[in-house]
């Protein structure tokens, strides 16, 4: 017996339901808790494998690189990176997938793109090839690898443990902000660089299993480590308020470094290119140009957190500032357009510091009363530089705070950041790791209905029902032709070898077919359109949906291949039309489930 309006069967249902999603959000969280311990000692591990590299290679294995280089012979500095690229140039030909050294923008691809799928191998040779990297002489990040790997490491836990598809983006995110906050000891702007770099949202969802990964992570380094920040930041203080003009300058001086930063990078692989460097010895070529660099400027050797310590403490004088940033720049689009391993973070926040160092030893000349000590503007320009080259303003404001706890500095920084933004987004609009996407032809920008499209193919939709014509076909024969058939799908072919010529539209085919035939001299070969853009069946919907556009057709004709142009089929505008909004069908209810 059940009480009125109410039904049995249907609040079992409901109460079986939430105790599901009840069941799988428990299993999140201790699954945020795993990858947050995985992530957190990956962080670590990643550490140790740079400094047994480097000892290995220079004799010393701590973070004071300018220091130890300086007590080693000058051949020892030109040679060590020459045979770290040869040691990576054999690594990427007969170890590494795709032959080259994953990172940053790959999980986003993955997080956006992939639905969350990373695989292990990938993620357990990159992190081995962009240790030995960094440990003999690439100048790059250590925070770039360490977000791959401890992403790969979130996606593997979701895949081995078979949860649904829709956590894995969110179980990416969680090994991104272990990683991120082990590297830096700043838990809160681990949490927020997944979000905002990574996702690319501040989902509600997302947040309580990422903070868990993120305090984790902290935790493991500190109790390895010690409560310590990447860098140990002096107290400088603002003199005055209305410094803050002077702040935002250095903002728009920033984000023309950062863009020049991110144009270095595609620069350099371009210009290596052009050399027709075998595969197998292009990191070892990259390696010599980077020790002949080192020989005067040994800060650029690693990850460079020594030099950018030191720029922050005021240690450096203008001329060193300013060739510091254009050298490491030009290092480390050697090391990327070498195929080394290595991130940007950590190189950003070198350029920055050294950016706002020289412009505050500048603004220290002019307004000598006003301005604040030229460290404080290496913290801001470190800001600046890192919030544009990484997409990431919150994250970059956020560790700023994490490592000064000064509010006033926090604002200040806040200041040149918003300037930096504004400017980069008007330019370029993109982070480093998207160009990086968008040189292989992934948007991550464009909806995921137009995404779906790119990997279908014309040949799933394309009609096979259609009437070919001899190109010496007469008007009278032609007008037999068009009303045997209730379509008007008609092409014209070479009669001899089959070749496509070209389409034939209603349009122009009525004045002929309803004149005098008999007296048309008119041939089928006469009336084909001057202008027919073609595909092919392995092209995806995504370029038919553009071609149509820019040509303003309703139909392409499918050829099989561009020397022999034999016809295949047609593609019509309305079909892909349909299964645009059925993309757009499937998604909303995906969407729906991932709300349930």
């Amino acid at each position: 017996m059940s009480l009125p309006g109410f039904n049995l069967k249907s609040n079992k249902i409901w109460t079986s339901a939430g105790a599901l999603k009840n069941n799988l959000s428990v299993k999140l969280l201790l699954c945020s808790l795993v990858i947050g311990l995985l992530a957190g000692y990956g962080a670590l591990g990643f550490r140790l494998l740079i400094a047994k590299t480097q000892l290995l290679a220079y004799g010393f294995e701590d973070e004071l690189v300018v220091t130890g280089a300086a007590n080693i012979p000058w051949w020892q500095i030109m040679l060590i990176p020459i045979a770290g690229g040869l040691i990576i140039g054999l690594f990427l030909k007969y170890v590494v997938p795709e032959n080259r050294v994953q990172g940053v923008a790959d999980v986003i691809e993955a997080a956006v793109v992939r639905k969350g799928k990373m695989k292990l191998w990938p993620g357990i040779t990159s992190f081995i090839a962009s240790g030995v990297s960094l440990g003999t002489g690439a100048s790059g990040g250590r925070e770039g690898p360490v977000v791959h790997f401890a992403a790969m490491l979130g996606s593997q836990v979701g895949q081995r443990l078979r949860l649904p598809s829709r956590y894995y983006p969110t179980l990416i995110a969680c090994g991104v902000a272990s990683g991120v906050a082990a590297s830096f000891n700043a838990p809160i702007a681990g949490m927020f660089f997944a979000l905002e770099v990574v996702l690319g949202s501040m989902a509600s969802r997302a947040v309580a299993p990422i903070v868990l990964s993120s305090v984790v992570g902290t935790v493991v380094s500190r109790v390895h480590v010690g409560d310590y920040p990447a860098f140990i930041i002096p107290n400088y203080n603002i003199v005055t308020w209305w410094e803050l003009p002077a702040i935002a300058i250095l903002g728009i001086v920033s984000a023309v470094v950062a863009l020049l930063f991110i144009w270095s990078i595609g620069f350099s692989e371009r210009l290596i290119d052009r050399f027709k460097i075998p595969d197998v010895l292009r990191p070892a070529a990259g390696g010599c140009a980077l020790g002949i660099i080192a020989l005067g400027f040994p800060q650029i050797i690693g990850v460079g957190y020594e030099a950018t310590d030191m720029a922050l403490k005021e240690e450096y004088g203008l001329l060193l500032l300013l060739s510091l940033i254009v050298v490491k720049t030009m290092a480390v689009g050697i090391t990327a357009g070498s195929r080394f391993g290595g991130g940007f973070f950590s190189p950003s926040l070198f350029v920055g510091a050294m950016t706002g160092g020289a412009f505050g030893i500048i603004a220290a000349w002019v307004f000598p009363d006003m301005a604040a000590s030229h460290g404080l503007y290496a913290i801001v320009g470190m800001t600046a530089v890192a919030s544009s080259v990484l997409g990431a303003p919150i994250s970059t404001i956020l560790i700023v705070f994490e490592l000064t706890g000064d509010y006033k500095i926090s604002i200040a920084v806040m200041v040149a950041v918003a300037a930096t933004t504004i400017i980069t987004k008007q330019v370029l609009d993109r982070s480093i790791f998207q160009v990086q996407l968008a040189r292989r032809n992934v948007d991550i920008k464009e909806s995921k209905a137009m995404r779906f499209l790119k990997y279908r193919q014309v040949r799933g939709i394309m009609d096979r029902d259609f009437t070919e014509i001899p190109s010496e076909t007469t008007m009278t024969e032609l007008r037999h032709i068009v009303s045997q058939h209730n379509h008007d799908k008609f092409v014209v072919i070479d009669p001899e070898s089959k070749k496509f010529l070209g389409r034939l539209d209603y349009g122009d085919l009525r004045p002929h077919l309803f004149g005098n035939t008999d007296e048309d001299p008119a041939l089928a070969g006469h009336l084909v359109q001057s202008h027919c853009p073609v595909i092919f069946p392995d092209s995806s919907l995504k370029s038919a949906m553009s071609i149509m556009k820019k040509d303003e057709v309703e139909c392409l004709p499918v050829i099989d291949t561009a020397t022999e142009t034999r016809l295949v089929g047609l593609l019509h505008y309305k079909d892909l039309l349909r299964e645009y909004n059925d993309a757009l069908l499937k998604l909303e209810k995906d969407d729906d489930e991932d709300q349930k």
